[in-house]
């Protein structure tokens, strides 16, 4: 089998930062690097903080200008993103040509600005640019609401029962001051908390040797965030369905519905039962909703895995007429999950076959094997998606579809 996941090597520079090397046979040098904090460590009083230090931080590379930077990147035909965070952890990376001096500058670059970074500059500025984009995310006050509804709803007595998105509530954003982003910024951006993956033409001896003497080899205390332990014991949920009416907010005319159903999800379900349940069961929403009664042009589904528990939602834009029965068809479908047997060892045959047929390009081996270490903390090998896949059973499916017909749930239902 070919498993180019297999091809990295794991390295732990002397500083504690954890560091995975694929050599390949290119011109090129991608790196990606995770800073395993995200959200979840945000501070309940101020929902938000880890987004505006990770604004922050391409604003407060030591003795560097931002723009100077990007020319940098642009000059020399590479390319970098400054930024992007989720529930679990911040990202950032860059790509640039295989050339040791580019190499150094940039390792400087971002060794400095995640590791030695004073964040100082430009914090009322990029708090005016996070409420803007605040804004264009809730534009509707109760939008916000519902989605910390939800949450507080479904997430009782979990951490996620105070969350709502990487971007926070004003209460945090507008509140956190100078102090409370420096703290954040020395606690989690220490090299023990980030994982770096590496795909380059230059030799790890060499690589290594150049991080080492960069400031991304520099000592810095600090601890890494574990992985949040499995959810065993039954959240405190409720069941609620919430209806928001288009028309109060504006007087175009709208010819559908919004329908949203989310579950929390233990993490009994792992990945591999809800990624082979998901695609049984968004067949049959095509075939049930779409293709016989034509009442949407998509329903679909979606899971979010949060380490400890899962989230899972049913989305569709739907017929106005079908507003009073689509949750009972939505329930129709789950039900039908359990007759359709052929359909589950369908999906399944599919899925073990790409397992033999994996073509990834060097941006996408590095993404995905960074994902890998966000959730797990670890490259997982293929071999070793293979073997979960070969220990999901029908009975695991059949008892999926029986959890959703029973659980609590959170239906979120715009109409005109």
């Amino acid at each position: 089998m070919h498993d180019p996941y297999a091809e990295f090597t794991k390295h732990v520079l002397k500083n504690g930062l954890e560091v995975h090397f694929q050599s390949l046979n290119c011109p090129w040098i991608r790196i990606e690097i995770v800073v395993h904090s995200g959200g979840r460590e945000d501070p309940v009083a101020i929902p938000g903080l880890a987004h505006f230090v990770e604004h922050l931080v391409s604003q407060n590379i030591p003795n560097r200008e931002f723009n100077h930077v990007r020319e940098f990147f642009e000059n020399c035909g590479g390319s970098a993103h400054f930024g992007t965070i989720d529930y679990l952890s911040t990202q950032y990376g860059f790509f640039i040509p295989a050339d040791l001096a580019i190499l150094r500058e940039v390792l400087e670059i971002f060794g400095s600005m995640l590791l030695q970074a004073r964040i100082e500059k430009d914090i009322e500025r990029e708090r005016e640019v996070i409420s803007r984009q605040f804004n264009e995310k809730y534009p509707i006050a109760e939008i916000l609401e519902l989605q910390i509804d939800m949450y507080r709803t479904l997430f009782k007595g979990h951490r996620l029962e105070t969350w709502n998105a990487p971007i926070g509530r004003p209460e945090g954003f507008l509140s956190a001051t100078q102090g409370d982003l420096q703290n954040f910024y020395d606690t989690h951006y220490v090299p023990a908390n980030m994982s770096l993956v590496i795909i380059s033409g230059i030799k790890i001896a060499e690589m290594i040797a150049e991080l080492e003497k960069s400031p991304l080899g520099i000592k810095k205390d600090g601890n890494r965030n574990p992985i949040s332990k499995g959810c065993n014991k039954p959240l405190i949920s409720e069941q609620k369905t919430r209806t928001l009416k288009f028309s109060d907010f504006s007087n175009l005319t709208v010819n559908q519905i919004t329908y949203r159903v989310t579950w929390a999800l233990p993490p009994s379900f792992h990945g591999q039962v809800c990624r082979i349940f998901s695609l049984v069961l968004d067949e049959i929403l095509f075939s049930e909703i779409r293709e016989k009664r034509s009442l949407t042009y998509d329903i679909h589904t979606s899971y979010t895995s949060f380490q400890d528990i899962y989230e899972y939602t049913i989305v569709g834009r739907i017929n106005p007429d079908a507003s009073s029965y689509i949750e009972e068809l939505v329930y129709e479908c789950i039900s039908l999950v359990s007759s359709r047997r052929e359909l589950f060892d369908r999906k399944c045959k599919s899925l073990k076959q790409r397992c033999f047929m994996v073509d990834l390009v060097g941006w996408e081996l590095a993404r995905f094997a960074a994902e890998d270490l966000i959730v797990r903390h670890r490259i997982l090998l293929i071999q070793e998606g293979l073997d979960e896949l070969n220990g999901v059973t029908f009975d695991m499916i059949v008892a999926f579809a029986t959890f959703l017909a029973s659980a609590p749930k959170y239906t979120f239902i715009t109409v005109p």
